[in-house]
């Protein structure tokens, strides 16, 4: 089978299915977006990855503003064209794309059609609702007609796809109120890779490069939105900041991380440490340089995100304190896995309190570190997650049973010539043709 995976963020986990399909024998291209700010995985060739398995950075020309409206739109659509000229080229059975914005996907999903592949819609997050969620923060005129525009392509791109694969449960009540039946959507909850983010020793020599050695260090790392909710961490380092031994370190980008940048002027010096993204070979000495690690994420935001950090921090076996609601996921994983403590995001005193009580036990820290990576080994195995994704690929494709080469198989994997170039849902027959002339047959 030839699988073009597409995942606009790069992120660690979706690298490492893509090598595991590769091993499994099918022929894999993984593409990513490397402009996109985003906390990346392994996407540089490794000494074992198998002939048939390549990852590309795809660029676009210009400027990439991911936080500016204006810029953002050109911008997912130049990304939606590279990525669908690259689907073009390597004509793949199936592809499965993650993250995408939805006027790139749009793009994506002609492409897929031309090549007379399948496409599998990987829903990390309801984007319309995460889109409507940004403007209204930042007040942008008439944020619920573009809510409502981005709400129904959303839908059609869903019902279009030859199959879903959902991170969540919750998203069923969602898929139900768009009258998205149930016939080919799955339930694949995330994870992160176990032997890439691994339990290290707490003084590490990141951690004295940093200064955090022999400090009690609260850390917050990964992509700090404004639905994260920052001004928690900034409260958490107040909170703390007469007892020099503790210190929040924040490693993280976007917009939530400038308006700490811009605020940590209220706290005392060395209360707060900010750092940008770290490399990804040293995530797992990162993470062991915590004490307490935390997930933030507003009752807004709850609604259509499910922070993929926490995973890798059941992974680095560290106590986590997550402040969230209580029906996201992240928050149910962390008290299924009894590793750590969950508080509500509107709450800012409990969220106080859970950090008081870890500083203060060692016991219960150790308990919480240990339960966060026994919890991880027995459900973050990547064998059963290829098995399932390969399940789906095998119902897009129409087929029960699926050979490990495709005819098409011998078609050169390496096909670019310009990388720069400018539960299951039933199938609804669905008219896109005020979005490009986009047209699904149930059949298919």
């Amino acid at each position: 089978m030839r699988i073009l995976v597409n995942d606009f963020s790069g992120h660690p986990f979706q690298i490492q299915l893509s090598r595991k399909l590769a091993r499994a024998g099918h022929t894999v291209l993984h593409t990513y977006f490397s402009a996109n700010n985003t906390p990346k995985g392994s996407t540089s060739a490794l000494e074992h990855d198998p002939p048939n398995f390549a990852i590309e950075g795809l660029k676009i020309a210009g400027e990439f503003k991911k936080h500016s409206v204006r810029s953002r739109v050109f911008g997912d659509l130049a990304y939606g064209n590279v990525a669908s000229a690259r689907v073009r080229q390597f004509r793949p059975d199936v592809v499965l794309s993650s993250n995408m914005p939805l006027d790139a996907q749009r793009l994506l999903l002609r492409a897929v059609r031309d090549v007379n592949a399948r496409l599998v819609f990987w829903l990390q997050d309801l984007l319309s609702v995460g889109i409507e969620f940004a403007l209204r923060k930042k007040r942008v005129p008439f944020a619920g007609c573009v809510g409502l525009f981005y709400r129904r392509l959303e839908q059609r791109l869903l019902r279009a796809s030859d199959a879903v694969v959902c991170i969540a449960p919750e998203f069923h009540s969602v898929m139900e109120k768009w009258r998205i039946g149930s016939s080919k959507t799955f339930v694949i909850e995330n994870w992160a890779p176990l032997d890439e983010v691994t339990p290290r020793p707490r003084n590490t020599a990141w951690a004295k490069e940093q200064g955090l050695a022999g400090k009690f260090c609260f850390m917050y790392s990964g992509t700090l939105g404004m639905k994260h909710s920052p001004e928690l961490l900034l409260q958490l380092a107040r909170h703390f900041q007469a007892r020099e031994e503790v210190v929040t370190a924040v490693i993280a980008e976007g917009p939530g991380a400038d308006w700490l940048r811009r605020n940590a002027h209220q706290v005392r010096p060395g209360a707060l440490v900010l750092l940008p993204f770290q490399p990804y070979d040293r995530l797992s000495e990162v993470l062991a340089s915590s004490d307490v690690l935390i997930t933030l994420l507003d009752r807004d935001g709850g609604a259509f995100a499910v922070p993929s950090k926490t995973l890798a921090y059941l992974c680095a076996g560290r106590p986590l304190l997550v402040c969230a609601p209580e029906c996201n996921l992240a928050a149910r994983i962390v008290q299924r896995a009894l590793a750590g403590e969950t508080v509500p995001p509107d709450r800012p005193q409990s969220l106080l309190e859970a950090a008081g009580r870890m500083l203060q036990s060692e016991s219960l820290r150790q308990r919480y570190a240990a339960n966060a990576r026994s919890y991880a080994e027995k459900t973050f195995q990547i064998e059963e997650v290829t098995e399932r994704f390969l399940e789906v690929f095998h119902f897009a494709l129409g087929k029960r049973s699926y050979a490990c080469s495709a005819p098409n198989d011998s078609m050169p994997l390496h096909a670019v010539t310009d990388a720069k170039a400018q539960t299951r849902i039933v199938a609804i027959p669905v008219e896109v043709n005020a979005l490009g002339g986009i047209s699904h047959n149930p059949s298919s």
